[in-house]
């Protein structure tokens, strides 16, 4: 994908670490072994709930760390949300996160990092969904014009999962979404730049979570179920220093 916008600066209402804490029990639908995110209404950043032997969801600062993260996710209908209230009038139209990582020695996402971008479009008929790869280079907002993939709401009913893996390769990041939707495959990828070309990929790094915002925050609950794929760079697949939510 050769085309993508550049935004300069960061959101004010993103903080440099934000805590994820855990929920009383697992988001309704959860598939059995799988981890939830819940994002509660008026929130920014999710709490995690996992059962026991639960892979993942990886969270916090994990040093060394591997050069990649992959993990199955389902977006469920709760993320067809209507801004009644928005902070600034284009709220609806800024990009929510899903997990990713932080990069070059930051633990900022906002400075530095890559993750997957979504939104639900309520300007289009039908409405959709919107996936784009997303990442930060020295406070450099990118990410691609077009959506890499997009899910209606039959789609996100159907609660089936799709696979995102985020991998950093020398100067860029290669982002690739993968799986079956209702029978239809779905296989994107696309890359963008990082700002330290030369910065070790396997060095520390901060694990994020799933997050809503842009400068609004959630008018009403989301949830999610996640699976991590990875062979743990620390044990029970738990950052050093606890949990957090995306900040990007």
């Amino acid at each position: 994908m050769s085309h993508r916008n550049i935004r300069k600066g960061g959101f004010a209402a993103f903080a440099l670490v934000m805590a994820t804490g855990l929920s009383a029990c697992l988001a309704p639908g959860t598939p059995p072994g799988w981890s939830s995110y819940t994002i509660a209404r008026g929130a920014h950043s999710a709490s995690v709930d996992s059962p026991t032997g639960a892979t993942g969801p990886l969270a916090g600062w994990i040093s060394p760390s591997g050069a990649s993260r992959t993990y199955d996710l389902v977006l469920t209908p709760t993320a067809e949300y209507v801004l009644t209230a928005p902070t600034q009038p284009e709220d609806q139209f800024d990009w929510n996160k899903l997990p990713g990582f932080s990069d070059c020695g930051d633990i900022d996402l906002a400075r530095n990092g890559a993750m997957f971008g979504w939104r639900w479009r309520t300007d289009t008929t039908p409405r959709v969904l919107e996936l784009v790869p997303y990442a930060n280079a020295d406070g450099v907002h990118q990410y691609p014009q077009n959506a890499l993939a997009t899910l209606s709401h039959d789609d996100l009913a159907a609660l089936e999962s799709l696979r995102y893996t985020i991998e950093i390769d020398g100067p860029v990041y290669r982002f690739a979404i993968d799986g079956t939707i209702r029978d239809r495959a779905v296989h994107e990828s696309a890359t963008l730049p990082r700002s330290c070309p030369t910065h070790p990929a396997d060095a520390g790094r901060w694990y994020s979570g799933f997050y809503f915002g842009g400068t609004s925050t959630a008018p009403s609950q989301i949830h999610s179920y996640m699976r991590e794929v990875t062979d743990s760079p620390a044990p029970g697949g738990n950052g050093s220093l606890g949990s957090a939510g995306s900040a990007a």
